[in-house]
């Protein structure tokens, strides 16, 4: 999955940063488990791999401004996205996250 992230990046990536991505992408699959109850084994992490690599590309793509959610210069706007809720949105609103009736 890092190597598909680092490929989704582009030019964007900095070769310096494998370990800030490979933290961040430890990080972001922690949490698509915790959020979607689920144990981490490799078809989970499987099934939650678009969420995931949405997440990471997100916090790598904005280091630097994490507490900001929107700024304005020279008429230009920028909004900034909260990348664990919008995770946390795509994986319910998929129907990835186990209940307490499914699990």
């Amino acid at each position: 999955m890092l190597n598909e992230i680092i490929m989704d990046l582009g030019a964007n990536y900095n070769a310096e940063d494998k370990k800030v991505l490979e933290n961040i992408l430890d990080e972001a699959t922690t949490n698509a488990l915790f959020i979607s109850n689920r144990v981490r084994n490799l078809e989970n992490i499987k099934l939650l791999s678009s969420e995931i690599k949405k997440y990471v590309k997100t916090v790598y793509l904005q280091r630097g401004v994490e507490d900001v959610q929107g700024q304005s210069q020279s008429g230009l706007s920028s909004t900034y996205i909260n990348a664990y809720e919008e995770m946390r949105k795509d994986i319910i609103s998929n129907g990835k996250r186990k209940t307490k009736w499914n699990l």
